[in-house]
């Protein structure tokens, strides 16, 4: 059986995986997520979002590329693929920036993510975009699970600060 573009059916699957590994992506970078958050809320981002790029994916690559430079992407994709023990592994990089700006931008490049920008994100969460499987989709964070990270990671990783310095 060949793959019919035109059959909903085929469409709405191949949705459907790309929305489940957008969301996997974000759950696999949940201590990089809240890095890139705290790093903004210290800069004063008015109502931070992190865009978390998959920098192997086509088009995540390329935003990866214009912000960061070619040659620093591809050198970090060739260091992961390295020391990389899982084929399933890709080279992230995770950057926010602030509500005004997404609402902005982001629907230029990918216009079905405009109505995100229409509410403001639930209390206590940030807003997401995960780009990867040739397409993004919009997650809310909550913030309760900087506790659960901060359990299985340890404060270090989470809160930006270190141990060391706590213990002074």
């Amino acid at each position: 059986m060949s793959e019919d573009p035109d059959d909903p059916t085929e469409v709405n699957d191949g949705l459907q995986i790309a929305l489940e590994e957008q969301q996997a992506l974000a759950e696999s970078s949940l201590p990089l997520l809240f890095e890139a958050y705290d790093d903004a809320a210290d800069s004063q981002v008015e109502r931070p979002v992190v865009i978390l790029l998959d920098c192997e994916d086509e088009i995540g690559g390329e935003i990866a590329r214009a912000w960061l430079g070619a040659e620093e992407v591809d050198e970090a994709i060739r260091d992961r693929e390295a020391s990389s023990d899982s084929e399933d592994s890709t080279t992230v990089y995770a950057r926010a920036f602030a509500w005004d700006d997404c609402r902005a931008e982001i629907p230029e490049v990918f216009p079905y993510l405009a109505e995100v920008f229409d509410d403001d994100s639930p209390e206590n969460t940030f807003l997401t975009i995960s780009v990867t499987a040739g397409g993004a989709s919009a997650l809310h964070v909550p913030l309760e699970l900087r506790d659960v990270l901060d359990e299985e990671f340890g404060e270090e990783t989470l809160n930006g600060e270190d141990d060391a310095e706590e213990a002074e």
